[in-house]
């Protein structure tokens, strides 16, 4: 059996780069149109790794090498990034990563908030490599996305209320934790006696209210920030 390597081809006059794997056969063969015309360029280097022992440690290593790239905000722009590659090669977090997705039209009364990994991670209370608690991530969650109280008024009327808070991953879009909404709640707390007032939670330390968690959310989150569903007004 041929040699797996991972390979990287880049041109810096164009600003593209190519990364790959495969056999040894394989990386001098035409398999990829991108790959052929990024080849062609003038400038064009590649580089090769050492062999792997296994095809699947070669994949793990060429998904590794596409994050980097992706993460690091290089001027190079790759050709190739798989669609799944971040299922082989992700941030680590304290919950199991679930396969599935989950749509906007799955969680049609949710609000959902973007947590950064990083931002996570330097934050002792939820960081993804730390000691982590649902209630230290449902406090994240739920200060740092607030509500005027004419909003959250009109709710009670009977435009809608939320029923749940779903916490996201950037860039990933890990669904990290849901929480369910107590919207009898809202001017309850004392520190929600303000005019913009935090969420309400019917149980903090119960981060699976609705068995996603670990799942990926592919709908939209506005701009990262706060998102509503498709009931919601």
């Amino acid at each position: 059996m041929s040699a797996n390597r991972v390979y990287f081809v880049m041109s810096k006059k164009s600003g593209l780069g190519y990364i790959g794997k495969g056999p040894d056969p394989r990386i001098d063969d035409e398999h990829s149109k991108k790959f052929q015309r990024l080849m062609q360029q003038p400038d064009a280097t590649q580089w090769e790794s050492a062999p792997f022992s296994s095809p699947d440690d070669a994949l793990i290593a060429e998904a590794a090498a596409i994050h980097i790239v992706k993460c690091v905000g290089s001027d190079v722009k790759l050709l190739n990034i798989q669609k799944s590659y971040e299922g082989r090669f992700a941030p680590r977090y304290p919950i199991p990563v679930i396969a599935g997705q989950v749509k906007k039209s799955d969680l049609p009364r949710a609000i959902i908030v973007t947590l950064s990994p990083d931002t996570l991670q330097d934050d002792p209370r939820a960081g993804p490599n730390s000691d982590w608690h649902p209630k230290d991530l449902a406090d994240r969650a739920r200060k740092f996305w607030q509500f005027r109280r004419d909003r959250v008024e009109s709710w009670s009327k009977g435009t809608g209320a939320p029923d749940v808070l779903v916490a996201v991953a950037k860039r990933s879009g890990r669904i990290l934790a849901v929480f369910k909404i107590d919207n009898k709640r809202w001017f309850s707390d004392p520190e929600n006696q303000k005019g913009i007032v935090a969420i309400p939670l019917k149980n903090p330390a119960k981060a699976n209210a609705n068995h996603m968690q670990g799942m990926e959310y592919t709908g939209k989150r506005q701009g990262g920030a706060v998102s509503y569903g498709v009931h919601v007004a």
